[in-house]
């Protein structure tokens, strides 16, 4: 398996934490009666995770060498 086929499977593995993330703020809000439906509410709840997101894959990029110069 090469390099670029490690980093993704690695990739793909994060874009699924984000999902079941995003799931996971959503039941937490609704539970504790903060959730209100729509594009643009909620999202100071939800704005770590792209930032997650983008953390690790910096770093899935520099562990396996697929940083651009």
């Amino acid at each position: 398996m090469t390099n670029e086929e490690k980093a993704q499977k690695e990739w793909e593995a994060v874009r699924q934490w984000s999902v079941e993330e995003a799931d996971r703020v959503t039941e937490q809000l609704k539970k504790e009666g903060k959730y209100i439906p729509g594009l643009d509410s909620n999202t100071e709840y939800y704005a770590y995770i792209p930032q997650e997101c983008k953390k690790r894959l910096k770093e899935i990029k520099e562990k396996y060498g697929l940083v651009k110069k």
